[in-house]
């Protein structure tokens, strides 16, 4: 091969990665700019979310069974209690029989009695360390039920709780949901710690509501922005 082949076939080689780079140089600004479009696209839309879009948050807070709805069972004399007829939170029928009792009817004399069930209802037994009552200490509740399966229970608030009507929400006791509808609101003020409202209850799980049943309601808070959220 002669010299000046030699030279002529680098030449040309030379003249193709001269092309090759002016190419690449020529493709990067449009790559550029494609990315900035992206990022500039992106911002629009996270600045789009996060001052429009809004979510619902759920929170729980205490709540107890107003105590109109419990009738206690009370004795005037000092109570030997003897047995219990019906478990904890048992569905009981008008007279029927809830727990055998003594009483003293003399010095040394007892008299046995039988206590029944006023009304139709859930029976609960008294929390009690040993089977002698005073006179007129409960040896039970009776809750009672009215025909809509409604309740009245007593809320705390604080000043960013809300609840309205037709609420739906759920009781949670002993890790057992009860769902429900509030039904009735009475009082609006943020500022008041309890407030009472009514709840229609969907299920029949009424022997978990004990006078001293540790229960929760779920409510949904208003729903809030994103931004506000992310404070």
């Amino acid at each position: 091969m002669s010299i000046v082949n030699m030279f002529r076939k680098e030449a040309l080689r030379n003249q193709y990665k001269s092309s090759d780079i002016g190419r690449s140089l020529i493709k990067q600004p449009h790559i550029i700019n494609n990315a900035i479009l992206i990022l500039i696209i992106v911002f629009i839309v996270s600045f789009f979310i996060v001052n429009t879009l809004t979510f619902s948050t759920n929170k729980n807070h205490k709540i107890t069974v107003s105590s109109e709805h419990y009738t206690p069972l009370i004795y005037s004399q000092v109570v030997v209690i003897n047995k219990h007829h019906t478990i904890d939170g048992e569905h009981v029928k008008k007279s029927q029989a809830l727990i055998s009792i003594s009483t003293l009817s003399g010095v040394n004399d007892l008299k046995n009695d039988l206590i029944r069930s006023p009304s139709d209802g859930f029976f609960f037994h008294a929390k009690i360390e040993k089977n002698i009552l005073k006179p007129f200490e409960p040896l039970g509740y009776l809750l009672t039920i009215s025909d809509g399966g409604e309740l009245s229970f007593w809320l705390e608030t604080n000043k960013n709780t809300h609840v309205k009507v037709n609420d739906r929400v759920k009781l949670i006791v002993n890790s057992q949901v009860i769902n429900g509808v509030i039904t009735i609101v009475i009082g609006n003020k943020s500022n008041i710690q309890e407030q009472k409202i009514y709840i229609k209850l969907e299920s029949a799980n009424y022997g978990l509501l004990s006078p001293t049943a540790d229960i929760e309601i779920m409510l949904t808070q208003q729903p809030k922005k994103v931004i506000n959220l992310i404070k």
